[in-house]
């Protein structure tokens, strides 16, 4: 995987294919590869980017003086200037999605298409804060993931057992949460996480997005991103919204040919409007 520099550390990326760019954002303590399958059938069509989020995959540590995810989207804004896109098409899952979103916001002339999954650009909700925080906690305090704290973890981003390969995408996961230092938890996985439930309030600037083709899909039975807040954020912005059938948080490995598919017919319709 090539790599970029960027405040001192490198940020690795994915980089396959030709054609019109489209950038793929990973979702919080995930990396590249969860993006596989629809990297897989992107890339005979398109010039699929794929970067590792700091302190996940092969990038190095969280740069110091990164306080918040309009930060963490400025990164990625860097990565692909130094690529020369001039336009470019962007999808992302959870945190992912909160930084696409961001980018098309911030670059409406130049993001000429935007995918959101299991994501929710509002301020999280008091009670899931609360939550989700106390989790960072008790993992900052034990300084890796217990047993307790894995199979809860687990749960939330693998809910559904409908996909035959649950149980072995669950098992995928344990063992990259376990691969993490007490280092690299501490200075890069927590701090971010807590930039994404403390994030801002994007949700009144949604209707900006109406101009650009947007898609907004998210698991029937996600926990972490309930889809009434997808529902909330396609009715702001005028899209279509779909549902992806007996999945939850990652949606796009549980259900992998349901979700490339909708990507393919919104990229094809993209391209007959243009």
């Amino acid at each position: 995987m090539p790599k970029l520099r960027l405040a001192g550390h490198p940020m690795y990326y994915m980089d396959r294919g030709k054609g019109t760019p489209v950038v793929l954002l990973h979702s919080y303590l995930a990396n590249a590869f969860m993006w596989t399958p629809q990297v897989q059938a992107l890339e005979t069509r398109y010039r699929v980017i794929v970067p590792d989020l700091w302190g996940h995959g092969s990038s190095g540590a969280l740069p110091e003086g990164t306080h918040d995810l309009s930060a963490l989207t400025r990164h990625v804004a860097a990565l692909i200037d130094s690529l020369d896109l001039e336009t470019y098409v962007v999808a992302g899952q959870s945190v992912g999605g909160m930084m696409a979103g961001e980018l098309a916001l911030s670059s409406p002339t130049r993001v000429k298409g935007l995918i959101m999954m299991g994501t929710y650009l509002g301020q999280e909700p008091a009670k899931p804060q609360d939550y989700f925080m106390r989790l960072l906690d008790r993992i900052d305090a034990d300084g890796t993931f217990t047993p307790a704290l894995l199979d809860e973890i687990t749960a939330l981003f693998f809910q559904s057992d409908v996909s035959g390969a649950t149980p072995s995408l669950k098992a995928s996961f344990q063992r990259q949460l376990l691969s993490w230092s007490m280092e690299t938890l501490r200075q890069s996985i927590l701090p971010i996480g807590r930039m994404i439930f403390q994030r801002r309030d994007l949700c009144s600037r949604l209707h900006e997005l109406s101009s650009t083709p947007t898609l907004v899909m998210c698991g029937e039975h996600d926990r972490v991103r309930p889809t009434s807040e997808s529902v909330d954020m396609a009715q702001r912005i005028g899209c279509r919204y779909i549902e992806v059938p007996g999945a939850s948080h990652t949606s796009n490995l549980e259900q992998p040919e349901f979700v490339t598919r909708a990507w393919l017919g919104f990229l094809a319709e993209r391209e007959a409007r243009a």
